[in-house]
């Protein structure tokens, strides 16, 4: 999908204006608990039109690097990565030294930008914005992103520049892998090893990759397109430029990729940031697979493989059907068997159920386990049918639709895993308004 980024500096209201955008169709997300609650970026549809749209954070002036400096390089990685920018500033306010500096950027780019006149409440407000025409980067929305006025004008108008970023015929029949996770876990080195020359560069500083690299690997019959990224931060450490905008590109090529490759350095174990991009590949529908790298720094016995995936199961609750390979990208330790992992985990993704046997299920768990009362009424299914692959997707029409509790869903998720299978990928279950006779035979 295109990528849509929301520049500004501090308390001009763009995490609003992104709540607002990914709210209008915030149902084509799936939201896990506890997964997303921090990110930054978000799937968006408009006008049946999908794109990625992503709240940059603030151009902090007072940055130790000075204000000049920092706001140059946040705007220009800003401009790198995005395809459109949507450039917020507020009415209120008028225009700052920092709008001045971001807006010197953004005219010498080629990239589309739509002046965003944020706080714009009322007629008298909506004329003060025409002061940020002299800006001279283009036309001005007055908009109030907290009232949602003006809003529609702004994503109507995004609509006209947005790109068509569908991928390129060479790529579609290949498999495509991204390989994510934190800096140095050793993400390079398995594509050096996978590749057995040194394609890309590695090195024991975190953060060295510092864009996405295509590699395409053939084995057998099959080709592989291999997408290494820069390492994603904790929240709190990718403030800064460079670091901040890693995460674009991270969620730029795991967009691309068919499974992901979620390298977790075995000797520091399982952290929240692990989890956080595990949830990036769950809440865009790919398929993953987690790679315990650096198995050869760890000391351990016949039992501690099991338990590193017990935990890890637990705490990754989310994606706990993921197989997990332990492996060393240094020595070679059962890396050739990422790819009969990918190549299962791709198969999974694509399996398709027959409508009976779905309904068969479905009525199987409710028969196990009825759906608990709503206001007194009981929750009933009429009739499910497979919509998609890749991830598998499922449409169960219920009397009900929006008062299906979360904990009834993963019950049923998990009871269509116990009888499919779909390791490693996500499942989409969409919940629509039936009657029990139109379904009946």
């Amino acid at each position: 999908m295109a990528l849509v980024a929301i520049v500004g500096r501090p308390n001009v209201g763009k995490s609003t204006l992104f709540n607002r955008i990914l709210g209008k169709k915030q149902a084509i997300v799936e939201d896990v608990a506890g997964v997303t609650r921090d990110r930054n970026y978000g799937a968006a549809s408009w006008s049946g039109r999908e794109f990625t749209v992503v709240d940059t954070g603030g151009l902090d002036p007072m940055a130790e690097d000075g204000l000049f400096s920092l706001t140059r390089e946040q705007a220009m990685m800003a401009i790198e990565e995005a395809d459109v920018i949507l450039f917020v500033l507020d009415t209120r306010a008028g225009i700052t030294t920092v709008d001045e500096e971001v807006s010197t950027v953004l005219r010498k780019s080629d990239k589309p930008v739509l002046v965003v006149a944020n706080k714009s409440e009322g007629k008298e407000r909506e004329l003060e914005s025409s002061v940020f025409y002299g800006l001279g980067i283009g036309e001005v929305f007055p908009v109030s992103a907290l009232h949602g006025s003006g809003v529609a004008e702004v994503l109507d108008a995004l609509l006209e520049v947005l790109p068509d970023k569908a991928l390129a015929p060479e790529e579609d029949h290949q498999l495509r892998i991204a390989v994510i996770g934190r800096p140095n876990t050793g993400k390079s080195t398995l594509i050096n090893r996978v590749l057995g020359r040194e394609r890309v560069l590695v090195s024991d500083v975190p953060g060295t990759t510092a864009d996405t690299v295509d590699t395409v690997v053939q084995r057998g019959e099959r080709r592989y397109l291999i997408v290494d990224t820069a390492g994603v931060r904790k929240k709190s450490r990718i403030s800064e430029a460079l670091e901040h905008y890693s995460v674009l590109r991270t969620l730029r090529a795991v967009e691309r990729c068919h499974v992901c490759l979620l390298l977790v350095a075995s000797d520091d174990g399982l952290v929240e940031q692990d989890m956080r991009i595990a949830g990036l590949v769950h809440d865009r529908g790919k398929g993953l697979v987690v790679c315990l790298n650096k198995w050869d720094l760890v000391e351990k016995d016949h039992r501690t493989f099991d338990q590193i995936v017990k935990d890890l199961r637990k705490k990754m609750f989310f994606f706990a059907h993921a197989p997990v390979l332990s492996m060393s990208g240094l020595t070679g330790q059962r890396v050739e068997r990422v790819f009969d992992v990918v190549d299962e985990v791709f198969s999974q993704a694509g399996k398709t159920v027959t409508t009976r046997q779905l309904n068969d299920t479905i009525q199987d768990a409710v028969e196990r386990f009825e759906p608990p009362m709503v206001r007194g009424r009981r929750l009933k299914f009429y009739y499910a049918t497979q919509v998609g692959v890749h991830p598998p997707s499922f449409v169960i029409f219920t009397n009900r639709p929006g008062e299906i509790r979360d904990n009834y869903i993963r019950y049923l998720e998990r009871k269509l895993r116990e009888e499919f299978g779909f390791e490693g990928t996500s499942i989409r279950l969409f919940f629509r308004r039936g009657r029990e006779d139109r379904h009946k035979k």
